[in-house]
């Protein structure tokens, strides 16, 4: 490769336009939008929301773009830096599974939405493009560098996503769309020890890679410079962030063929995307037999080493809570046994499941729950076992998780899980205004005003 991917990328990006789409594309784009927009809606109202709502309205500024469900508008990257964390607080949104599991959806929707609102009248088509190629890009370039060295690689490549979908709507030049990208990746950052620490900066760090994308394509667009070598230079981001090793070749393979956004994944369940196979599993159990019947009286988790070690042999918290009874949302978003168990007991994990940790049923199991190593299993994968009272017992393996590219989630599932998320936000919205946002995005590529999607999800 001669060229640094941020002028590939680049071209790629001023190139494409809604006819260079094909029509898996933009029917996965509309399905992201869709799935982002309810996660922001239902995490409106979570931990964290508030507080930093709270300051951007009192620091004032600029009345450019709106919040989502809160109402009222902000400078643009405040704006995006509130909806994102929103689309991100209950752990909720899509999952590029291939390359670390990334959630590029929410920092792409928020910089879209909020570099809209700022040009004015976008049309459904050019928002369209937008999304799809911001998601491309997180994706392509996650794919060059796998390893999870502990970033927050939904903050770290999310940013270079969010200043693609903004710089387009805002009509960067190829120029100024590499200085853009230099830009975002002085900003580049998150890490995971908001997840071991039950942090709330879990959620904040995606805000901030939208953020730090409408700010990137501002500074941009006005003549503020960035690296030019922003990926493989010599302290480029790829040798910086990924120094065990890296391909970025693949960044190029069937870029503008294949948009990854059909490769995304939608999770069924509130919480951490390595956790959902054993979780399916944990449901059929409930299911085979009849646990709300017969409640468990004992299980037992199998996974490879390294989940056993974090889950099982030492304290995953370091808060007031523990790994068997977490004492924050953040902490029952990543709890093994505990999400294991509330699947067990209930047949499900919801919302409600990882708000309030209060079930006597749900938590005694937790207490009990046994776990294993076991080798050869890869991360997310394994089996659960449990049994009843009377003798009873039975395992399952975990295989494909729910919402995988090949098993997915229907558009009939992603309506209600949409629904479902509407009835979690901070503020009412109405039955009315739900079924409008869902004909809305599946018609998005024949409206001439992207924007008016916010009004449907406003709220009292």
């Amino acid at each position: 490769m001669v060229d640094d991917p941020a002028l590939i990328l680049a071209r790629h990006v001023w190139n494409t336009g809604f006819e260079q789409l094909p029509e898996e594309a933009v029917v996965a784009a509309k399905r992201d939008i869709l799935d982002t927009l309810g996660a922001a809606i239902a995490g409106s109202g979570a931990p964290g929301i508030g507080e930093l709502t709270k300051l951007a309205r009192r620091w004032g500024g600029l009345e450019e773009s709106s919040l989502l469900v809160l109402g009222g508008k902000l400078p643009a990257p405040q704006a995006a830096l509130i909806n994102a964390t929103m689309g991100h607080a209950l752990d909720f949104d899509d999952t590029f599974d291939r390359a670390g599991h990334i959630h590029p959806g929410t920092s792409v929707l928020a910089a879209s939405l909020a570099a809209a609102e700022s040009v004015g009248k976008v049309s459904g088509r050019e928002f369209l493009v937008a999304v799809t190629l911001g998601l491309d890009v997180s994706c392509r370039l996650a794919l060059a560098a796998p390893v999870d060295r502990g970033w927050h690689r939904t903050a770290a490549f999310g940013v270079f996503g969010a200043t693609v979908a903004a710089g387009k709507l805002v009509r960067l030049s190829e120029k100024e769309l590499v200085n853009a990208f230099g830009i975002a990746y002085s900003q580049a950052a998150g890490n995971r020890q908001c997840i071991v620490d039950g942090a709330l900066t879990k959620r904040f760090q995606a805000g901030q890679a939208a953020h730090a994308g409408v700010l990137a394509v501002a500074l941009a667009k006005e003549g503020f410079t960035g690296a030019k070598d922003v990926f493989t230079g010599q302290f480029g981001f790829f040798p910086m962030y990924a120094p065990e090793g890296y391909d970025p070749t693949g960044i190029e393979e069937d870029l503008g063929t294949i948009f990854r956004c059909v490769e995304l994944s939608f999770k069924p369940y509130p919480c951490g995307r390595p956790t959902h196979a054993l979780i399916d599993a944990a449901v059929a159990l409930h299911q085979e037999l009849e646990l709300a019947q017969f409640p468990p009286s004992w299980a037992k988790i199998s996974v490879n080493e390294a989940v056993f070690q974090a889950q099982f042999s030492r304290a995953q918290f370091s808060t007031e809570g523990s790994n068997r009874r977490p004492a924050s949302q953040v902490e029952a978003q990543f709890s093994l046994p505990y999400l294991i168990s509330t699947a067990l007991c209930l047949g499900n994990v919801g919302i409600g499941d990882v708000t309030v940790m209060d079930n006597p049923q749900v938590l005694a199991l937790s207490d009990s729950m046994e776990g294993e190593s076991q080798a050869g299993v890869s991360a997310g994968r394994g089996s659960v076992e449990v049994g009843r009272a009377d003798g009873r017992s039975s395992m399952r393996e975990a295989t494909t998780p729910s919402g995988a590219p090949d098993k997915p989630l229907t558009n009939s599932q992603l309506e209600a899980k949409f629904r479902d998320c509407a009835t979690h936000a901070a503020t009412n919205i109405s039955e009315r205004e739900v079924g409008r946002a869902l004909d809305f995005v599946n018609g998005l590529d024949k409206e001439e005003d992207a924007t008016k999607l916010i009004e449907l999800v406003r709220g009292d």
